[in-house]
Parts: structure tokens; C-alpha cells; sequence
């Protein structure tokens, strides 16, 4: 199991802002890769109501199991585990989990179930002593666009991120994490 710090800056962008950037940071097709992301919670929101969100992300070359939580503002612990194609395949159809240290701690009373698949084609670029993702979200009917800047320091990464929307004159918006994202465009769509 890997466990680490994550310091991460997100905003929102429209189309044509993702496309500046894109042209900005020199960016070809190629250069995005696809990521599958499935969330899951207990029947009772176990995660939603502790500010957590657990996924399953599927890459190209591997699988990965991870449980994040809120340490302060912009700051969260990532706890993180590879499992193979088999496990992948077991979670996706049947919703049945491997043996996880950090699931187990919770003694979860409710089953996990899948509360929605979101696909994204995301590019990283090393930028400022950290690193810049430029996502295109794919979940339900709808898309959004992304960028996330990475940082080891929180008032470093929030002044490098602030200055780059600001030198490309894109206002700051309310970003919610992506799992937050789709539950609420999914809860829109039930009405």
C-alpha cells in the first residue's frame, strides 16, 4: 500500500480555456491517455458523509484501488493499492473487493456499491516544480474540462496556480472534486 500527501489547486475551464492551454503547453493528442474512474460508496454514503471518496481507477497498464481523504484546504491523504486485471474484473461485475487494509479499518456496516463511472483523457505537463493535468471528463450525459496543478507546498502551489489563470485571464471557479461533480450531475438528472 502507498500512502502520500497530495496538494492539489483544480478549476474548471470552458472548451475553448482547455483548448488555450492545450496550445499553450504545446499538447498533441497523443500526448492525452484515457482513465476510467469508478466511484463507490455505502448504501448509508459512508465516504460522502466523512469528506471521502474511494475509487477504482483503470488505466492502460494497471489498477489501482484508491481511498482519499481531507488532511486541510487543499491538502489530502492518498492511500493506494495496485490489484490485478482479475480483482478489476471481480469489483466491475460483482462489486468484490480484495482484502484492503485502509477499507478494513472502517468496519463498513452497508456494502459497497458503484455510485457512477466517469472516463477522463488527461495530459500532465511538468510545470513550476510541480505538475500541470489538463483533464477532459467524460460522466453520464455530460463533459467538463479541467486543470489541476500539483504541488509540495500549499502556499507555493496556490500562488503559481492563481498567477497561470490569471496571466491566461480565466476567473476562478468553485471546483468540486470530480466524485462530487458527478453525484451532483447525476442527483440533477433523477430531478
Amino acid at each position: 500500500m502507498q500512502t502520500e500527501k497530495e496538494i492539489e489547486f483544480k478549476n474548471l475551464l470552458t472548451k475553448q480555456e482547455f483548448e488555450l492551454f492545450i496550445s499553450y503547453f504545446q499538447v498533441d493528442d497523443k500526448d492525452f491517455r484515457s482513465q476510467t474512474n469508478y466511484y463507490f460508496d455505502t448504501l448509508d454514503n459512508f465516504f460522502k458523509n466523512n469528506r471521502m471518496g474511494f475509487r477504482l481507477r483503470v488505466l492502460s497498464n494497471q489498477n489501482e484501488l484508491t481511498l482519499k481523504r481531507p488532511i486541510e484546504e487543499h491538502v489530502m491523504e492518498e492511500n493506494t493499492v495496485h490489484i490485478s486485471d482479475q480483482e478489476r474484473d471481480a469489483i466491475i461485475t460483482k462489486t468484490s473487493f480484495p482484502s484492503i487494509p485502509f477499507l478494513e479499518q472502517f468496519n463498513l456496516d452497508s456494502p459497497l456499491i458503484c455510485i457512477g463511472t466517469l472516463q477522463t483523457n488527461r495530459v500532465q505537463v511538468p510545470f513550476e516544480n510541480g505538475i500541470l493535468f489538463l483533464d477532459h471528463s467524460i460522466y453520464s450525459q455530460t463533459e467538463d474540462f479541467e486543470v489541476e496543478y500539483e504541488s509540495s507546498d500549499v502556499k507555493y502551489g496556490e500562488k503559481v496556480f492563481l498567477d497561470l489563470l490569471d496571466s491566461h485571464n480565466i476567473p476562478i471557479r468553485h471546483t468540486d472534486k470530480k466524485i462530487a461533480r458527478l453525484v451532483k450531475y447525476n442527483n440533477k438528472l433523477k430531478g
